[in-house]
């Protein structure tokens, strides 16, 4: 049986946004956004930088560095640890810091800064 997200347009009005938010962060967990001001092209270059990311081989991704503020992770879920994992990679907002860590995460890291700083910015 399919759940059905809640959607939650950004460019409403502040609290009623943030109410929203609360709301389907206690009910699900998750939620979409829509109205956000990410452009398709940036997200599509985000997305193809995360594929080719998390498509690395477990030891490459690990010399991300630990996912602090920005980095690699990989946690087990569920209860017991017992309902499989999930990888995840963290961005700072610094572009100092993104150009140095971007050499671990990408092997263009020049590409990988084009694609993140828009990202960033915005």
């Amino acid at each position: 049986m399919a759940i059905e997200l809640p959607v939650i347009d950004l460019s409403g009005e502040r609290s009623m946004v943030s109410s929203l938010i609360v709301k389907a962060c206690e009910e699900y967990g998750f939620f979409k956004v829509k109205n956000h001001g990410v452009s398709q092209d940036i997200i599509t270059k985000m997305e193809n930088e995360s594929f080719s990311f998390f498509a690395k081989p477990f030891d490459e991704k690990q010399k991300a560095g630990l996912a602090n503020s920005f980095g690699y992770g990989c946690k087990n879920i569920g209860f017991n640890g017992d309902m499989g994992e999930v990888e995840y990679l963290l961005f700072n907002t610094n572009l100092l810091s993104i150009t140095e860590r971007s050499k671990t995460i990408s092997t263009d890291p020049t590409k990988f800064r084009q694609v993140l700083t828009p990202f960033i910015l915005l």
